[in-house]
């Protein structure tokens, strides 16, 4: 597949969960409306977990759209389904040094292989003396080519909370352009992400006076349950949402309501709504419709 095929059959699969609401088991962990005492889809009660819990799949239609591998606690590597071809799939591979997730690696697979000339992405990641990221390259590749690359820094508020991050995009040791992040916190949820890029000099100094206005994500509403993507490590979401900003949401701590990605003119912008059916231990086990469903692994 090539690059623009990539992106493209990419963009469909994130917008394809976007839109098919919420997440949850093929048969709900003590699924509840509202916590009523219903059993799950197909009328069998599933086994309750009570007590630590980390995400193992999303499932849509007893298809299973994301997998997270994992042994205890420790992601492995995580499967999206891509919706552009049959038996395609994006993996995200995790390395850790010292307990901490260094890098992670996207690579699109076709019937487990790795097809000629697709696109790879590899992200390292490295951070503070508090622990927190402060600095990530991403170097591309287009099969066994080495393409553009980028350099992120990161910056946070008193509360620690990540608030901008500026992308320097490179061709070779020569820096082109930037994009900036801003992210908009609201208690422990992001409730916005508003992008600009532009133009630098080839030492990486940005022109303000290019900058153009990019996308905003409107996360507007969330509940106050247990987000699931909160049981797994935050570093692989910060690096799957600069592949795919649309993702931002998911270092929230609650479950994301309703949305709108606002493109520019004469663009129109794109709303969204997801509803939850969620268990006694307040996590979303699926949508109202049961279509989607989140399947978990007890720790």
């Amino acid at each position: 597949m090539n690059r623009n095929k990539f992106i493209t059959g990419v963009g469909a699969l994130l917008l394809g969960f976007m839109f098919s609401c919420d997440n949850t088991t093929a048969d709900p962990i003590n699924n509840t409306v509202n916590n009523n005492g219903n059993t799950g889809s197909g009328g069998a009660s599933a086994p309750s977990i009570t007590g630590p819990r980390i995400l193992h799949k999303i499932n849509v239609n007893n298809v299973t759209n994301q997998e997270y591998v994992t042994t205890g606690n420790v992601l492995e590597k995580a499967i999206f389904k891509e919706a552009s071809e049959p038996n395609s799939f994006l993996v995200g591979t995790v390395t850790y040094t010292s307990g901490k997730i260094t890098k992670v690696k996207f690579a699109q697979e076709v019937n487990g292989a790795v097809p000629t000339g697709s696109m790879t992405y590899t992200y390292n990641v490295t951070y503070d003396s508090g622990g927190k990221i402060n600095y990530t390259t991403c170097e591309t590749m287009l099969g066994t080519m080495p393409n553009l690359s980028s350099e992120y820094t990161y910056t946070y508020d008193g509360a620690g909370k990540m608030t901008k991050i500026v992308e320097k995009k490179k061709s070779g040791s020569t820096y082109t352009h930037f994009t900036n992040y801003t992210i908009t916190n609201t208690g422990d949820n992001i409730t916005k992400l508003v992008t600009e890029s532009g133009i630098t000099n080839s030492a990486g100094v940005p022109d303000m006076s290019t900058a153009m206005a990019g996308y905003n994500y409107n996360f507007t509403t969330y509940d106050d349950k247990i987000n699931p993507y909160s049981t797994l490590p935050k570093t692989f979401f910060v690096m799957w949402s600069l592949l795919h900003p649309n993702n931002f949401s998911s270092l929230s701590a609650n479950n994301l309501k309703t949305f709108s990605i606002v493109y520019p003119a004469p663009a129109p912008s794109i709303p969204g709504t997801y509803t939850y059916l969620y268990d006694t231990q307040n996590y979303p086990v699926s949508d109202q419709t049961q279509s989607q469903k989140y399947i978990y692994k007890a720790l």
